[in-house]
């Protein structure tokens, strides 16, 4: 079964008695019952942009504004992570409240349709074609879908044919879309000069843009804000190399002041906070070798002091000028641990590494979505998070059945491999069948549309349209398990001054009873600190997980690429996870990043950095994301500073492949944990981005209370 095949026959309906009911989407995706999944969607979207409600436009430079126009309680709902999800109870409210016998009909119809639909997990963040669309136009989108219809229809390629029909559907829905958008841009009554300045502005960009190509900084401005809010909102790539031409041109022409960029670039980052979108890529290195970095750079770098989001991954390369260092540090000192850091070289080598066929032409537009989940700018579709692989939940099992039957380290070592090459295998033939699922079942037709090369190929994105294919696949807990083999190989086989039996005796009941053994256990060898009998672990068991995942191919295409993006699920992700004999208990947060376990890196950043860089970045170019916290002083005293870029530049060197800083002083995190009611803006880097203190739950709180801050 393809993206296009029928997977349920609903019966028809009343599109009016949906709309009615605030059921937008489900009044197009009922419409047409004997039509395609792929026709559906698209229907479903038109009738939902069409119809939904859209903000007030309040004299800003940029429209839409605020939250994002999807996900606003509805029992079907469509969003990017997800697709179309049927939430049973909001219908069964809406069949409750309602009076009108054609309403409950058609609701009670839509529920017989979905009741049954096959459930999908996973999710993936994703970036548009801004640059495309910047250059072309979405006008010239249409000559596109109706030559591949075409051909299609000539060969007689009945998929093809529904796909390149959806796209005509959802080409039409933007036209939609930015017809009611303008309407009410220009339906504003502005109080001020001000506003009527900012309103006649915008409103003659949006006569140009996005279905015209952008002929000014400003038209690209507010070309890239409404097709962010089309796509989800999500992710923005490489904001300032797509507006680097109309900024530069526009600055030499005069019509450009830097505070008025900076006020758009606060605007934009505000919506990207308040929609919750997520990633902006800056800097780098262009095609010829040249530094991307730029002036515009430094202004996205600078509009970010102080704000949660975006969450802005900075590209840095051996070249980049001194300048950028100090702005990202100043951004950071803010206290917002944006940006975070990348090493260029080191990305571009594991891309090239990973062997997912991008050509050194699109390599250079390497960039992040969500978090930090490495894709193509534009054309790609990489699966973040495709899913999960605890690694201290493997262990557990492995020291449950062979701790006492194995009799030297290396035979628990061999046996703990063996499990996670089983765990993977099952997993990867799991996540296969979902992908597989959700291409037949979840066809994400508006980033089909504004994705290459799903057009070219008339192929749905979910179905593998998109020109790089690949799944990114969150490797979690590896500092618990380094920690804990350490511990093992000391306890109980080099030393053999604890029994096998009475470790496993004591994990099994959380070391209730057994306190001491559990103190023991956490003088032994910990990673983070540049001790070899925890670093060689590191360097093994990391070289062992990420090689074993990029052996498989995912249904879709491409390689399952190894990151370590612990977000905000770290807590989480510890509760099924039972005590472990780095000395953690049962359900304890694991650690919180691909580096040392919170708190247990003692012996200074530079300890720190050698450990790290002892797990092989390189084989897990997804991202591992990097926690440091460090003293205040190192972003306010002029040497102090000069200290702190050197220790990135040598972890750079190294290998190290990307860090994010913290800098909160530890009695402010003392006092939040007790008083959370008074820090609820305290913004803080938890895992691969930065959020509100008063979004965190508490064991998140006292786990970033833990990290050692380094001084």
């Amino acid at each position: 079964m393809s993206a296009g095949s029928q997977t349920c026959a609903p019966a028809a309906t009343s599109p009016d008695a949906l709309h009615g009911a605030g059921e937008h989407f489900a009044a197009g995706h009922m419409s047409c019952p004997d039509e395609s999944a792929v026709v559906r969607f698209a229907h479903g979207i038109h009738a939902f942009l069409s119809q939904c409600p859209l903000p007030a436009y309040r004299g800003e430079a940029l429209y839409p504004c605020g939250p994002s126009i999807y996900l606003r309680g509805h029992a079907v709902e469509w969003h990017y992570s997800a697709c179309m999800t049927y939430n049973e109870a909001a219908l069964r409210a809406k069949l409750e409240a309602a009076e009108d016998p054609s309403v409950r009909s058609a609701l009670e119809a839509v529920h017989e349709c979905l009741k049954d639909y096959p459930s999908v997990g996973g999710y993936t963040h994703s970036i548009p074609n801004y640059r495309r669309i910047l250059r072309e136009g979405l006008a010239s989108y249409g000559p596109r879908i109706e030559s591949r219809l075409a051909i299609a229809e000539r060969r007689g390629e009945t998929e093809r044919v529904d796909f390149c029909r959806a796209m005509r559907i959802v080409l039409d829905a933007v036209r939609v879309l930015h017809s009611r958008s303008l309407t009410a841009i220009e339906a504003f009554a502005p109080e001020t000069g001000t506003e009527g300045a900012a309103q006649a502005a915008l409103a003659d960009a949006f006569r140009t843009v996005p279905s015209a190509p952008a002929r000014s900084f400003y038209q690209a401005f507010v070309c890239v804000n409404f097709i962010l809010y089309l796509d989800g909102p999500d992710d923005l790539g490489r904001l300032d190399q797509d507006l680097w031409p109309y900024f530069q041109r526009d600055r030499a022409a005069g019509a450009l002041g830097e505070a008025e960029v900076l006020e758009w670039l606060r605007r934009l980052w505000r919506n990207v906070d308040e929609s919750v979108a997520w990633n902006v890529a800056l800097g780098g290195l262009l095609e010829d070798g040249r530094s991307g970095i730029n002036d515009l750079s430094r202004l996205c770098v600078r509009a970010a002091h102080g704000m949660r989001r975006p969450n802005l991954a900075l590209r840095l390369h051996r070249q980049a000028p001194e300048w950028i260092w100090d702005e990202a540090l100043d951004c950071i000192a803010s206290g917002n641990g944006l940006p975070a850091l990348y090493n260029e070289e080191a990305y571009l080598e594991g891309v090239r590494g990973a062997h997912l066929g991008v050509s050194e032409e699109d390599l250079p537009d390497f960039a992040f979505g969500g978090c930090t989940e490495l894709m193509i700018h534009g054309k790609s579709n990489c699966g973040s998070l495709e899913g999960d692989i605890n690694l201290p939940w493997v262990l557990v099992q492995t020291l449950d059945e062979h701790l006492t039957s194995s009799p030297t380290f290396e035979d628990l070592l061999a046996a703990y491999e063996h499990d996670l090459a089983k765990t993977i295998r099952d997993l990867t033939a799991a996540w296969d069948a979902n992908q597989e699922s959700k291409a037949h079942y979840q066809p994400q037709v508006i980033r089909s549309l504004l994705i290459d090369d799903c057009i070219a190929n008339a192929r749905e994105y979910n179905a593998g349209g998109a020109k790089y294919n690949w799944c990114v696949v969150n490797v979690m807990g590896l500092a618990n398990v380094i920690d804990s083999l350490a511990a093992v190989r000391e306890a109980v086989y080099e030393r053999g001054d604890v029994p096998a039996a009475l470790l496993l005796e004591a994990l099994k009941l959380d070391f209730v009873g057994h306190e001491p053994l559990r103190q023991r256990l956490q003088t032994c060898p910990r990673f983070g600190n540049d001790d070899p009998r925890a670093d060689d672990l590191a360097e093994r068991v990391s070289g062992y997980v990420f090689s074993e995942l990029r052996r498989y191919s995912p249904w879709r295409g491409g390689r399952y690429v190894p990151a370590c993006l612990m977000f905000v699920t770290y807590a989480f992700f510890g509760l099924p996870v039972g005590a472990t004999p780095d000395g953690r208990r049962a359900g304890q947060p694991i650690a919180d990043s691909a580096g040392a376990m919170q708190g247990r890196d003692g012996s200074g950043p530079t300890a720190m950095i050698r450990s790290v860089t002892r797990i092989r970045h390189h084989l897990a170019p997804g991202t591992l994301v990097v926690n440091a916290r460090f003293a205040r002083r190192f972003f306010t005293d002029d040497d102090s500073r000069a200290k702190l870029k050197q220790l990135i530049r040598t972890y750079f060197e190294l290998g190290g492949m990307q860090i994010q800083v913290n800098v909160v002083d530890q009695a402010m995190l003392e006092e939040a944990v007790d008083h959370p009611e008074r820090y609820g803006d305290l913004i803080i880097r938890v895992g691969g981005y930065s959020e509100y203190w008063r979004f965190l739950d508490d064991a998140l709180r006292r786990s970033i209370l833990e990290r050692t801050e380094h001084s």
